[in-house]
């Protein structure tokens, strides 16, 4: 694949911060647009993946992705953490499913159905938890250092935004219960909003009404990565969602 010089660049500002190298690939199973996999442990190399058949030039994917790995190293090697979903958590979203008026009852669904629901809704929430904040600092930093990308950026999070509409739909709210409802629902809004607010375009927001006060913790708190933890436990004690989740040290890759 052909990547643009920024793309290059950026890469290459991971690789000297990180000393792994970034491995770049397709994927069409994806089920996204693009994942990565931090280097951890004995694994050295940053693999992120993109699926071809969703983006024709990847170069914004790639640089987001890229930008959530800086962070991570932008802090001391002992203040890298992970956020890893509590037992606690899962369990409650279980009750949520399985209580007499919960979409499992109302649905009559089996307890493998109920146990896969379960997960699905609990590890959804928790990586929109984890990556929708600290993605809007990532974005404001693209935005801000390689203006080259904008076009790019802008077709993104306008896809995004659309797909994010089907959090509305009745099906979602017929099986979501409505904590994990809101909760999700809370987090698109301020997606929603933050874009709103940058395109200056208000009707991007409009089908929403719930991420102001999200957007107004991200607008209180550092821009740094040392403060990306604190950004997200605002949002998760915002949601009551803090005893969902934990965090857990990175394990900083092998000889690295």
């Amino acid at each position: 694949m052909t990547l643009r010089e920024v793309t290059r660049t950026i890469i290459s500002l991971v690789e000297n911060a990180s000393g792994c190298p970034v491995v770049v690939s397709e994927d069409p199973s994806l089920k996204t647009f693009a994942v990565s996999r931090i280097a951890r442990g004995a694994n050295k190399i940053h693999a992120i993946s993109f699926n071809p058949s969703e983006v024709s030039e990847p170069d914004y994917l790639i640089c987001y992705q890229c930008g959530f790995i800086l962070r991570l190293y932008g802090v001391a090697v002992t203040d890298r953490v992970d956020l890893a979903g509590t037992a606690e958590g899962r369990h409650v979203v279980h009750q949520l499913l399985t209580a007499a008026d919960g979409p499992g009852k109302k649905l009559n669904l089996s307890a493998e159905s109920i146990a896969t629901l379960r997960d699905q809704l609990f590890d959804g929430l928790m990586i929109q938890l984890r990556f929708t904040p600290i993605g809007f600092r990532v974005d404001s930093w693209i935005s801000r250092e390689y203006p080259e990308l904008a076009q790019l950026q802008r077709e993104m999070a306008m896809r995004q935004i659309k797909d994010n509409l089907a959090t509305l739909s009745p099906d979602i709210k017929k099986i979501a219960p409505k904590k994990v409802y809101q909760s999700n629902l809370s987090m698109s809004a301020a997606f929603a909003e933050f874009w709103a607010r940058r395109y200056s375009d208000p009707a991007l927001s409009l089908p929403y009404k719930a991420g102001e006060e999200l957007l107004a913790l991200l607008d209180k708190i550092p821009d740094d990565p040392s403060a990306d933890r604190q950004l997200v436990d605002a949002w998760g004690d915002h949601l009551s969602l803090s005893t969902w989740y934990r965090w857990v040290p990175y394990e900083t890759p092998q000889n690295s």
